[in-house]
């Protein structure tokens, strides 16, 4: 093989290789994710969560948890988690998978919600995978959290957001 054919070979593997990364055919290599704590009477905190893959080819795995952290009280009466979970761009669709446990609801074809309550427990979390349409430009998860934690100190929801800005 001459220098010129393997340059033209060499030349064709970039090419491909820059081509795939355009269309998000590469592997996943980073996560976009988003935490937040708040600060409870006694002494607890409250955290929420919210994450899911950097880069896709076409599924992205996701996560959101709602956490009560401390001992005071150790559960809280419930806690709830209700993740947005959505595809960006022109004319785009999603299709949503999540824990069994967990309530699905399309809000659009672009936008799902996956709530989950727990009783006498200290986290509610859900996670899955999203599988966004092909002209999807980025993915968004909004990790929102409410819980009664005493019968005194209630948490409104509170929620964080992980995505393009």
């Amino acid at each position: 093989m001459s220098f010129r054919n393997s340059k033209r070979i060499f030349g064709a593997g970039v090419s491909a290789l820059a081509a795939a990364a355009l269309m998000g055919l590469a592997t996943p290599a980073s996560a976009t994710s988003d935490s937040s704590t708040w600060n409870l009477p006694g002494g607890d905190k409250f955290q929420v969560n919210a994450w899911h893959c950097g880069t896709y080819v076409k599924a992205c795995n996701w996560t959101a948890s709602t956490k009560l952290k401390g001992t005071h009280p150790s559960k809280a009466k419930w806690i709830k988690n209700r993740a947005l979970l959505q595809a960006h761009g022109i004319s785009v669709s999603i299709k949503i998978s999540k824990n069994p446990e967990a309530t699905l609801t399309m809000k659009s074809r672009s936008l799902g919600q996956v709530s989950l309550k727990n009783t006498n427990a200290k986290i509610a979390d859900t996670s899955g995978q999203m599988r966004p349409s092909w002209t999807t430009t980025f993915v968004s998860t909004k990790s929102c959290g409410s819980a009664q934690v005493t019968s005194k100190i209630k948490v409104s929801e509170k929620c964080v957001y992980a995505g393009a800005a």
